[in-house]
């Protein structure tokens, strides 16, 4: 037998190390192939694919098959949803169903939540950011996703823009069931990035493998 499905609950630390090293590998990469792989975690292409077979059979990764050329199609892999609830999910099952109870009474009300939400994101964003330049903002901004578990990465794409690369996200179960959560996390980026436009250019709900902001001054 490959390997059981991690339990209900479980975190990373069912894994074995190895399985541990490549599973948080494919978490920061986003998506990887078995030779990505192997550099990152300084194992040999073999025996990543045997442990990805096991992590397969397990339900922790899926792959796509890529073919660029002649040859043999890559495979590239990525973590299913069972994978990604092996990373911290902010207590994502009574949020769900507390805010589902809230939606059954009262729509209206779960706007307002919602508002509520925002503000208290902005609040705690402004009380980090306060008094900082535009530049600096961004690196606190940066800093706060980290705090919250979202493995961000910085790019720059051109001399202009900056894009911030969410390699994780915490609320993933949540805002499978609720997308207003992400809708939430965008106005509180605007808001606490005065001069800025604001642009979600990769998304985890349309099923792109990563979560990705592109930060543009206005001027």
């Amino acid at each position: 037998m490959l390997g059981s499905e991690p339990p209900q609950g479980a975190s990373i630390d069912y894994l074995s190390p190895t399985r541990q090293a490549l599973v948080v590998a494919i978490k920061v990469l986003g998506e990887a192939t078995t030779d990505q792989l192997a550099r990152e975690t300084f194992l040999s292409p073999g025996a990543v694919r045997q442990h990805l077979l096991s992590l397969e059979a397990q339900g922790i990764v899926t792959f796509t098959r890529v073919r660029e050329g002649p040859g043999r199609p890559r495979h590239v892999f990525r973590l299913t949803p069972r994978g990604e609830s092996l990373f911290p999910q902010q207590s994502a099952d009574l949020a769900i169903s507390l805010l589902a109870a809230i939606r059954g009474e009262s729509p209206a009300v779960l706007d307002r939540a919602f508002a509520a939400l925002i503000d208290g994101q902005v609040q705690l964003a402004e009380s980090h950011l306060l008094a900082l330049a535009r530049d600096d903002r961004i690196v606190g901004v940066l800093e706060l996703f980290e705090r919250f578990g979202y493995f961000p990465r910085v790019e720059l794409p051109d001399d202009r823009s900056t894009r911030i690369v969410l390699r994780h996200c915490p609320l993933l179960k949540l805002a499978a069931e609720i997308p207003d959560v992400c809708e939430a996390e965008c106005a509180a980026l605007r808001a606490v990035l005065p001069g800025m436009t604001v642009e979600r250019v990769e998304h985890r709900l349309a099923g792109d493998p990563l979560c990705t902001y592109e930060l543009t001054p206005d001027e």
